[in-house]
């Protein structure tokens, strides 16, 4: 249970972080293009090039980024396999004394450091001297395909509001699309990552409408 729950956590950060990224990105193309020029069609055709490319680069990131990660790891699993192999008892030592850094008493943490490297050496070492729990290893290609769905999900709000909706009303109803969906992915990360709500979904928003001010003034400057 403790294993899948982690899996699906590190599968929801990517799909937080993908359709993050794709709201600001696609917003700050579209409000740029549209500083530029205010053809409904060359923002269409931007705003889905911007899509399709960052799409792909979410999905490939996330993949490298992820197999980076697992290759620490995994360099880490077997140096540590090595030192089990080599000295056990120094590594049941350093335990102890992590456990007693905790705050467990010497003779509890000798007794937990013994029970622990019956059961599982590698797993609790590993813990210890790296921060690594096997159980949250996650899938490469699953975090790509999650971003890779989630950066189109989250474009689709600025982009539709900026082509279908009328031009008299075009620039504030997708502020009020962009804003509501980084308040949103704004309390979802602060829920994953068990931050204050209110400081992650302001920072989120005063991100996103950075990114859009400055790309929308980049397109007038380019248009003058």
């Amino acid at each position: 249970m403790d294993t899948n729950i982690s899996k699906k956590i590190n599968i929801l950060r990517a799909i937080v972080m993908g359709a993050n990224d794709g709201i600001i990105s696609i917003a700050g193309v579209v409000f740029g293009v549209y500083g530029a020029s205010m053809s409904t069609w060359t923002i269409f055709l931007a705003g889905l090039t911007a899509t399709i490319a960052g799409t792909f680069s979410m999905a490939t990131g996330e993949y490298v980024s992820v197999n980076s990660q697992l290759d620490s790891e995994r360099s880490a699993k077997d140096k540590q396999k090595i030192a089990l192999a080599n000295n056990f008892s120094q590594e049941a030592q350093f335990l102890i004394q992590h456990y007693q850094t905790d705050g467990i008493s010497e003779e509890n943490a000798q007794l937990l450091a013994q029970q622990s490297m019956q059961k599982d050496a590698l797993g609790e070492t590993l813990h210890a001297r790296y921060g690594i729990n096997e159980d949250d290893f996650i899938s490469p290609t699953e975090a790509a395909i999650a971003s890779m769905m989630a950066f189109p999900l989250g474009a689709i709000l600025p982009l539709a509001g900026m082509i279908f909706v009328p031009m008299t009303y075009r620039v504030v109803t997708t502020l009020i699309f962009v804003i509501f969906a980084l308040v949103l992915i704004g309390y979802f990360s602060a829920v994953y990552g068990n931050t204050p709500k209110k400081a992650m979904i302001l920072r989120n928003v005063m991100m996103g409408l950075l990114t859009i001010s400055v790309t929308y003034l980049i397109g007038l400057l380019m248009a003058a």
